[in-house]
């Protein structure tokens, strides 16, 4: 890490001394910000329904409350060498990073996480900022230290189209999957090592852009017993390297209505796992197709995400010793905006979502879901999705074995404040769910849990202090249903629940950004 930023730096020096008329250095592409946020956590782990000294959760009696702050710096320069070459990055030199002291211990040192510095009973598995922390990262890496997000060159060929090289965000369509996480109000999202390329074309459909792709996902990791758990094996992580050799996207756009689909024939894995005994050859298809109507008064979008493929054992030649991944993987999201409807309330939205958890079936290691989940990055609310449920099951992702419906509207407040209100109604989509089978549970035992997750009610205030400068206070209420009451109880992994444990769980957050782009377009700054 160190190297990649002292050759970041020493690009950037030499951009700098070069006569401006050959080379300009600037902000631009995505968005350049710092942020600061204050967030607490009232119940919104399994510590809240504990009862008792014994497991790694730790000792609680009356429930939890995890206080922290954050703050992220990003920056995005690029290097315009001419009219055709631009290198482009975004760089994080503050990522998440808690404020106000080390990291070492501050998720907890010890097993029982005591002596934690801003908790004693936040768990290393908790989710932190739309990022689990797991095992010794949290307590012996420096969590938000410096780090290249994206790092890609873009050439423009002309008439022979558009070439982009290097780390590069994954969008496309509503987010909900492929999602590049450069929004300021999210966290991590989708980046990946990609030779890019692109050519518009006028067809009788309307503008027609046709993508072609190779990608470069993963270097492999190891779940062996000295690793950190965040190296385990996951179907893009593991020891082997991840390629996909030609993937292609097709977008049309016809006025207001946009379609576009993908298809990545085979990603392919060697070598997926620690042992002989799980050591797997993975063969997988992925795909997306969504479509959007962006109209005066009106947004409709619909995005389907999905994929299937099979994980064969390297001991084994047999087709009935391999593990498929069912095409039940998916995630689908329709959303709904009404428009300009009037000063009191400006638009109204609906969404509906679905991602399919792993169904339990004796005899089979198949997954019959949650391969395919909603994206790290994709926001449905800021407490439910964006911590609760992807807690519960240790897994990245924001809807994970979630069907929900969502209402939301906007109330201008002035000219430069705004209330959104919402409110989520989540259920499971599986409830004999092998899923959760990841959850660290020392029996490794199948959890049946109930149907509904429960009920999410948000309000989010936001006012620009001055130009470039936005204030929100986030607060959020979640009235548990009996599903996420038995999801809490089996996170404990056999520690005591106690009979008072509270069904409502809280959050509040007051989060500060400085939108450094708009500074630099101000008329002041020129």
């Amino acid at each position: 890490m160190r190297i990649t930023k002292f050759v970041l730096a020493l690009v950037f020096a030499i951009g700098l001394a070069i006569p401006s008329f050959a080379v300009e250095l600037s902000l631009g592409g995505f968005p350049s910000y710092m942020r600061f946020r204050w967030r607490t956590l009232t119940n919104a782990t399994a510590h809240s329904v504990t009862n008792g000294s014994t497991g790694v959760l730790g000792s609680t009696s009356d429930g939890e409350q995890i206080h922290f702050a954050d703050m992220t710096l990003r920056l995005t320069p690029q290097l315009v060498l001419s009219d055709a070459v631009t290198i482009r990055a975004t760089v994080d030199v503050l990522s998440n990073a808690i404020a106000g002291g080390a990291n070492s211990g501050l998720f907890g040192a010890t097993e029982n996480n005591s002596g934690g510095v801003v908790m004693s009973d936040i768990s290393t598995a908790d989710r932190f900022n739309g990022t689990l922390l797991f095992d010794g990262d949290a307590v012996d890496e420096n969590a938000g230290s410096f780090k290249v997000k994206y790092l890609m060159a873009d050439i423009n060929l002309g008439e022979y189209g558009f070439l982009r090289i290097g780390r590069q965000p994954f969008d496309f369509g509503l987010g909900i999957y492929a999602n590049g996480g450069h929004n300021p109000y999210d966290d991590q999202g989708f980046n990946i090592d990609r030779v890019l390329w692109l050519k518009g074309y006028d067809t009788a459909l309307g503008a027609t852009t046709l993508v072609l792709v190779s990608d470069y996902i993963s270097g492999g990791g190891d779940s062996g017993a000295d690793k950190d758990a965040d190296e385990d094996i996951s179907l893009f992580e593991g020891q082997g390297q991840t390629v996909d050799y030609l993937a292609a996207a097709v977008i049309v756009a016809n006025g207001p209505n946009v379609f576009g689909g993908y298809l990545f024939p085979k990603i392919r894995q060697k070598n997926l796992g620690a042992s002989a005994e799980s050591n797997y050859d993975m063969n997988f298809v992925l795909y997306e197709a969504y479509y959007t109507y962006n109209g005066t008064d009106v947004f409709f979008g619909t995005d389907w995400a999905g994929g299937y493929g099979t994980l064969k054992p390297e001991s084994s030649s047999g087709k009935s010793a391999n593990a498929n991944i069912d095409k039940s993987n998916f995630f689908w999201v329709t959303q709904l905006r009404l428009k300009n409807l009037g000063n009191a309330m400006s638009d109204i939205g609906f969404e509906y979502g679905v991602s399919p958890g792993d169904e339990f079936t004796s005899g089979t290691d198949d997954y019959q879901g949650g391969v395919i989940r909603g994206n790290t990055a994709y926001e449905v609310d800021n407490l439910l999705f964006k911590h609760v449920i992807p807690t519960l099951y240790g897994s990245e992702g924001s809807v994970i074995n979630s069907k929900y419906v969502k209402v939301d509207t906007n109330m201008p407040m002035g000219a430069t404040s705004n209330l959104n209100l919402k409110v989520v109604m989540a259920w499971a989509a599986e409830t004999d769910d092998q899923q959760f089978n990841h959850i660290d549970n020392a029996a490794g035992t199948i959890q049946d849990i109930s149907g509904y997750w429960g009920t999410v009610y948000e309000a989010i205030y936001s006012t620009d202090l001055t130009d470039g400068v936005e204030l929100s206070l986030i607060g959020t209420y979640i009235d548990s249903g009996k599903g996420l009451k038995d999801a809490m109880s089996d996170a404990a992994d056999g520690t005591a629940v106690r009979s008072d444990a509270a069904g409502s769980i809280y959050g509040f957050q007051t989060r500060l950004l400085i939108f450094i782009d708009d500074f630099f377009k101000a008329p002041a700054a020129k």
